[in-house]
C-alpha cells in the first residue's frame, strides 16, 4: 500500500477505556483513520455496513454476542476488503479467530511493539481487491499456520514444505511437509493462487501440483524428481501449459 492510502478503521469493544487506549495507539499512524467505535456486536455489524471499513479491531467478548459469532455472521464480501484483528485478553480464542478469517491477533493490554508488527504486516499485504483469507492460510513471517484437528495447530516453516497436491475426490489441496508422514489437508477455500503467493519458491508445474523449487532435483520425461526427504515421491508430472514457465524459472536460478 502507498502512504496516501487512508484505511478506514472501526473498533468494536464493550470497554470504553480499552477503546480509548487503542485509539491513542492508532493515532501514531497517519494512514489509519478511526471512523467509528462500537460497544456491542449489533452496533459493530451496522458500522461495517455504513462505513465499509478497511480495518476492524474486534473484541472477542461482547455483551450481545461473541466475537466468533460476529465473524461468522459477516458476509463473505466483507472479507474481500476488510482486515480483521481479533482483540482480546483471552489467548484461547486465537485459533478460532484465525479460522474465522481474522487477519491477526492482538492481546490486551495493547503492546505497542505487537501493534506495530500488525500494522507493518497490514501495510505489506493490504490491497482493496486482495481477499483477506489469512485464517485459511495463516502466514507469520516465513511460517504457515494450519490446524490438524479441532483443537491443535501447527506452525510450519515454508522451507519445510516440499509440494502441494490437489485431491480431486476431496476437492482440497494437500501439503507435503518434511518430518510429517502424512500430507496435511488444507481448507477448500484455499486455491492455487493463495499457495503460490506464499513464496516465490512455490511453482505450479501441473494443474494438480505445486512444488517447492528448492527440492526439485530434475525433470525427466516430464516427471519431477526431488531431493530428500521428498525423493520417494515420483508421480508428479509437469503439465504442458506449465512447462515453459518452469523452464524460465530454472534458467533464472541457474
Amino acid at each position: 500500500m502507498t502512504k496516501k492510502e487512508i484505511l478506514k478503521t472501526v473498533i468494536v469493544d464493550d470497554n470504553p477505556e480499552d477503546i480509548q487506549i487503542l485509539k491513542q495507539c492508532l493515532a501514531h499512524y497517519t494512514h489509519i483513520d478511526v471512523v467509528c467505535t462500537c460497544n456491542d456486536g449489533k452496533g459493530g455489524l451496522e458500522a461495517i455496513m455504513i462505513h465499509d471499513p478497511d480495518l476492524l479491531f474486534l473484541d472477542i467478548e461482547l455483551p450481545d454476542m461473541s466475537g466468533i459469532e460476529f465473524l461468522e455472521s459477516l458476509d463473505e464480501k466483507v472479507f474481500e476488503k476488510c482486515r480483521i484483528v481479533a482483540y482480546t485478553s483471552y489467548v484461547d480464542y486465537m485459533l478460532r479467530s484465525f479460522r474465522n478469517h481474522a487477519f491477526d491477533f492482538l492481546q490486551k493490554p495493547v503492546n505497542r511493539e505487537n501493534l506495530n508488527t500488525i500494522i507493518r504486516r497490514l501495510e505489506t499485504s493490504w490491497s482493496p481487491t486482495k481477499k483477506a483469507t489469512i485464517g485459511t492460510i495463516a502466514k507469520a513471517e516465513r511460517h504457515l499456520m494450519t490446524y490438524i484437528n479441532q483443537m491443535d495447530f501447527l506452525l510450519i516453516k515454508l522451507k519445510d514444505i516440499g509440494l502441494f497436491e490437489y485431491d480431486n475426490k476431496q476437492r482440497v489441496w494437500m501439503m507435503n511437509v518434511a518430518g510429517i508422514s502424512k500430507p496435511i489437508k488444507l481448507k477448500r477455500s484455499v486455491y492455487n493462487k493463495d499457495i503460490i503467493s506464499l513464496s516465490n519458491d512455490f511453482v505450479q508445474v501441473h494443474q494438480s501440483y505445486i512444488v517447492n523449487i528448492d527440492y526439485l532435483m530434475k525433470v525427466v520425461d516430464n516427471v519431477c524428481y526431488f531431493y530428500p526427504p521428498f525423493n520417494l515421491i515420483k508421480d508428479v508430472k509437469v503439465g504442458k501449459t506449465f512447462r515453459k514457465n518452469l523452464i524460465n524459472i530454472v534458467i533464472e536460478l541457474s
